[in-house]
């Protein structure tokens, strides 16, 4: 049993963060919070932490060690630093490589994640992704010989996972990028620092990926809204969740996108089809663990919604989604599973 399969057995941040609010409580504070952010994953990582007098020195190490966790992490698994894992996978045909073995854990975690979602999670889709940043400087969509032809790199066949954190590409022109899940794993991995040095209470944001740990500092559940892709300024909202070591991502294609002709595409796109799903405006889930909703809102953007919702359900309790859909009218249609709704904060 690979380690996110382990997790799931045991079981947002000020301001827009890719679709998510922070509500205020309006109580007096029962910690103190701290907040700080940074600059990292190719956005702005955010810690908000409740401690109680005398922490301070702990929080402020406890901090320093998430900041370097969250370097060493970006470091090693961006597709763009020379020296990472990814790129040193990337170019090492047709030799196998030697990876950290947090690297080789979500190589194998993405593995299963792409016979989860039937194909549409796949971590080979880098040719993809750079055939259409490629059209959209040129502003041409892709053919379909393009997109043939890079298909043809893609696939868990182009790959092959060895004993020792080895890697081995079984195509010179495969290449991996877990980017749809690796910010999700800092975010765990924040959760993990912070509980293992006593605090309960916090909210970790790496780049949109949420984590909500125990209460906030007013001791009230986290109060998470979903922003109203409609909303050009960001303040309306869709529904308000609580949540309670839970974490909730919003993927769509509001804010990251492809523009090219004129419109806008989608950054999730379909392995299958090459171009992702017009219909779908975002996909919002909760789950126990921030790698985990970061993977299924991925998928979430690309499987039809009742597919999705279904696939929710079956993971089982903790499990949660919203999926909205252009009508192709411009109105919205929305999608939820069974156990979205009561996550929904309640009105008092």
């Amino acid at each position: 049993m690979n380690a996110w399969r382990s997790r799931m057995n045991k079981t947002l941040l000020t301001g827009i963060v890719c679709g998510l609010l922070l509500i205020g409580c309006g109580r007096a504070a029962l910690l103190k919070k701290f907040s700080e952010s940074r600059e990292m994953f190719g956005s702005i990582a955010r810690l908000d932490v409740c401690y109680a007098p005398g922490q301070e020195q702990v929080l402020e190490q406890t901090v320093a060690e998430i900041w370097l966790r969250f370097e060493d992490i970006h470091g090693r698994l961006s597709v763009y630093d020379p020296a990472s894992d990814l790129n040193r996978i990337n170019h090492s045909f047709p030799d196998a490589v030697t990876v950290g073995a947090d690297t080789w854990t979500l190589i194998s975690d993405a593995v299963y994640y792409h016979r989860l979602s039937g194909g549409e999670f796949d971590i080979t889709i880098y040719p993809l992704l750079r055939l259409w940043r490629e059209s959209e400087k040129i502003g041409v969509l892709p053919s379909p010989d393009q997109i043939r032809a890079v298909q043809q790199l893609m696939g868990a066949d182009k790959f092959e996972l060895l004993k020792n954190n080895r890697v081995r590409v079984l195509n010179p022109g495969a290449q991996l990028t877990i980017d749809s899940i690796a910010d999700g794993y800092a975010g765990d991995e924040a959760a993990r620092i912070l509980r293992a040095h006593g605090f309960a209470n916090f909210l970790v944001d790496t780049t949109g990926e949420l984590y909500a740990g125990g209460r906030s500092c007013e001791g009230r559940p986290w109060r998470l809204g979903v922003k109203d892709p409609r909303d050009p300024f960001g303040a309306e909202m869709i529904n308000v969740l609580a949540l309670r070591d839970m974490a909730v991502t919003t993927s769509g294609n509001y804010e990251h996108f492809y523009t090219i002709g004129g419109k806008r595409y989608s950054h999730v796109i379909s392995p299958k089809t090459g171009f992702p799903r017009e219909d779908i405006v975002s996909a919002t889930v909760i789950a126990p663990n921030t790698e985990i909703s970061d993977f299924l809102s991925t998928a979430l953007c690309l499987l039809d919604p009742r597919k999705g919702a279904a696939l929710v359900d079956a993971l089982g309790e903790g499990y949660a989604s919203m999926v909205l859909a252009d009508d192709g009218s411009g109105r919205f249609t929305t999608t939820e599973s069974r156990r979205y709704r009561q996550y929904l904060q309640r009105q008092p």
